[in-house]
């Protein structure tokens, strides 16, 4: 056992391969009955030692098809997942505890389209990054209905007359509690990483532009998603917010809000498709808007993107929605069935997450120092994986979103796939470079890859070879960025 005391009381972790990891951490009230969409609040002290070698309950949701490549990729966990509301809980890597040791703390937001994910999962595994000489944090927030709902009735309860991102104010306060706790497990509260991919990213990015979130971190990281730049365009204001809540609260009859709070929350979130809007507290204007101005936090940034990143989601639907005449034009080519499939997917994945993420980089490098990476190793799935082939009509799913995850983290272990030397050495190697820019907000030195910072062309390519390269089809980012939203 390895004991610290927090704020809340004391803690008994455990150690696991020389790392300290202390599991199930509350920072705020559990979210439930009358606070049930409100913004979270300080977790209550306990009394005595609190165990904390087990994860606390993930935040209610559904999960994704079982014979999808995000389930395999991201959810098939040896330990079985347990859910509830009462679900905000935090866990703490770190290769030693002593209060004095001013370790860089990296806290890392999970994806899944604010529908899925926890911090607990088996491929966010902190003890490979915590080996590597720094503290990290993962985290649950609220999902779904849960954890984004806006409506009018939830705006007239608040002080602000604010309502939605529950769930964005509960990784504020992930980091609040971080802020004032990280020292009790080796960390320097000022030297935290803000890191996460997909949904996760897109937060990072949103906070980047949120004034309460500016003291809490030094340096962001983000994976494969963006908060501006979107093929959906800016977030929806207030009054659009609160339409799509009365519009979802009308499915449940004439309840209401106190009838709500009733009613089993598994059955609110399975119904609808939630996210971030500006809900006039902790983003009171819309985030393109700010990083537009330039007014957006000016911290070093890493970001970048996979080769394949709409294989998971692309159809030949999709065509009808090309920002170009069909046939008209070399960037997305329609000439054949064949090559309709290859622009359908480049086409899903560029829109998406590609150019967004680009956008980012671009809208923020003349703020701070920026770096852009391509991811482009296709992992190795096993052949008898239960996989449904892709909606496009395509072979295989290639470097698909969050292909890299593993690699970033070097939790490659956490699934039984059929790991070469060579997947090995670029999970040390990208590992090496995220915890290098955790510890110094630059992911060079120490024997890695020169990484100049992006001035609007160089790209770290991550894959068979690493090493720097150029943006690949900046044709098609030009392209999407002279795009009116939504595409």
């Amino acid at each position: 056992m390895i004991r610290t005391r927090t704020g809340g009381g004391r803690l008994a972790g455990e150690w696991q391969a020389g790392v300290a990891v202390f599991r199930g951490i509350p920072f705020a009230e559990p979210p439930v009955g009358d606070l049930r969409w409100r913004p979270p609040r300080p977790a209550a002290r306990w009394d005595g030692e609190r165990r904390a070698d087990a994860f606390g309950p993930a935040p209610l949701q559904p999960q994704p098809p079982r014979d999808s490549i995000m389930y395999h990729t991201n959810f098939a966990d040896r330990r079985a997942l347990v859910m509830s509301e009462d679900c905000l809980y935090l866990n703490v890597w770190t290769p030693d505890p002593a209060p004095g040791a001013a370790l860089p703390v990296l806290v890392w937001i999970h994806g899944g389209g604010n529908r899925y994910g926890h911090g607990g999962q088996e491929i966010h595994d902190g003890a490979a990054m915590a080996g590597r000489g720094l503290v990290m944090v993962t985290l649950n927030h609220r999902l779904g209905a849960l954890g984004f709902l806006a409506h009018p009735e939830l705006a007239a309860e608040d002080d602000l007359d604010a309502t939605g991102n529950y769930g964005l104010l509960d990784i504020v306060a992930a980091l609040t509690w971080v802020r004032e706790n990280i020292t009790a497990f080796g960390g320097d509260p000022d030297r935290v990483t803000l890191a996460g991919n997909s949904a996760g990213a897109a937060h990072i990015c949103h906070l980047m532009a949120a004034p309460a979130a500016r003291p809490l971190f030094r340096a962001a990281l983000g994976q494969s998603a963006s908060g501006i730049g979107r093929a959906e365009g800016p977030l929806a204001d207030r009054g659009e917010a609160r339409k799509q809540g009365l519009r979802w609260a009308e499915a449940f009859g004439d309840r209401d809000f106190a009838g709500l709070r009733r009613l089993d929350g598994v059955e609110l979130v399975l119904r609808g498709h939630f996210g971030p809007v500006v809900d006039g507290r902790v983003l009171t204007e819309p985030t393109d808007e700010v990083f537009a101005a330039g007014r957006q936090h000016a911290v070093p940034l890493l970001v970048g993107s996979n080769t394949d990143e709409g294989s998971v989601y692309s159809t030949l639907d999709v065509l009808r929605r090309l920002p170009v005449e069909p046939g008209t034009d070399e960037v997305y080519p329609v000439r054949d069935t064949e090559e309709a499939r290859r622009t359908a997917r480049r086409f899903t994945g560029e829109s998406r997450f590609t150019h967004p993420v680009w956008h980012w980089a671009t809208a923020h490098r003349r703020r701070a120092p920026t770096r852009l990476y391509r991811f482009t190793r296709t992992p190795p799935l096993p052949p008898d994986l239960p996989l449904t082939p892709p909606r496009d009509g395509l072979p295989g799913y290639g470097v698909h979103h969050t292909a890299e995850l593993p690699y970033t983290l070097d939790t490659l272990d956490c699934r039984p796939w059929h790991w070469t030397e060579a997947d090995r050495e670029l999970a040390r190697t990208m590992a090496d470079a995220w915890a290098r820019f955790v510890e110094t907000a630059d992911p060079n030195g120490a024997g890695l890859p020169s990484w100049p910072a992006f001035t609007g062309d160089e790209v770290m390519v991550f894959g068979d070879r690493v090493g720097l390269g150029t943006i690949e089809r900046p044709e098609a980012m030009r392209l999407l960025a002279a795009c009116p939203r939504p595409l």
